[in-house]
């Protein structure tokens, strides 16, 4: 294989996200214990989140938005102006909270861009995460950065087209399999599945094939310089 260009997952991939995410929900169905429990408003989470996702898309605003949704519904319009403020100040925290490298990433990067231009493909709000990736202190890594809408294979074909990469030639690499490596492998790239501690149950695909040609799983980047020497064949 002849890498031409590798890409990167951000959240989870990267530096950890869906820590804050599962936070925010904790500290929702505390708002909301009063009205319904605690296995309840996560079920109504869900549903809100996955039913917004055409409107409002990825991020932690849209997800914001959802949760206020969900704390109207739970409390049957009953939630006060205060504790909608309390689920707003949530999100404020989330934007704000520090971007903590995954282990081995920095390292990690710093060998591979010495070899190959190196690309974050990312989904979510454009400006939350143009400042995460500036704010995570390893942007300078990166040669492109495409933060897009959803992670689909279109979304993988025009990113290909607009770079004139040939999908022969590009290696992904992240953690989830709806968004990170069925896409790409449906193109005829190669992907590497980097399993998050936790990942949202919306980006995984039961049914997919991990015999697929071209799918490989390690546990942490500190394995990757590795394989990606063995693929390339560099030694």
């Amino acid at each position: 294989m002849n890498i031409e260009m590798i890409g990167f997952d951000a959240d989870d991939t990267l530096w950890y996200t869906e820590v804050h995410y599962l936070k925010a929900q904790e500290d929702l169905k505390q708002i909301l214990s009063p009205w319904g429990k605690a296995d309840q408003v996560s079920e109504v989470i869900d549903q809100m989140i996955l039913s917004n996702l055409s409107d409002y898309g990825y991020g932690i605003k849209a997800f914001i938005l959802s949760l206020i949704e969900a704390a109207i519904h739970v409390s049957q319009g009953e939630l006060p102006a205060h504790q909608v403020l309390q689920i707003l100040s949530i999100g404020k925290r989330m934007l704000a909270e520090e971007i903590v490298l995954k282990p081995h990433v920095q390292q990690t990067l710093q060998r591979l861009v010495a070899s190959y231009p190196l690309m974050i493909i990312t989904k979510g709000d454009l400006l939350d995460q143009i400042t995460k990736v500036k704010r995570s202190g390893i942007g300078d890594y990166f040669s492109s950065i495409e933060v897009v809408n959803e992670k689909s294979v279109e979304t993988y074909a025009s990113i290909f087209e607009k770079h004139h990469i040939n999908p022969k030639n590009f290696l992904m690499i992240g953690n989830t399999i709806r968004s990170d490596i069925h896409p790409v492998l449906t193109l005829g790239c190669r992907a590497i599945h980097i399993p998050a501690e936790s990942t949202w149950e919306h980006e995984n695909i039961p049914s997919f094939d991990t015999t697929h040609d071209g799918y490989y799983v390690l546990e942490h980047m500190g394995q990757l310089l590795d394989l990606i020497a063995r693929l390339d064949g560099t030694p």
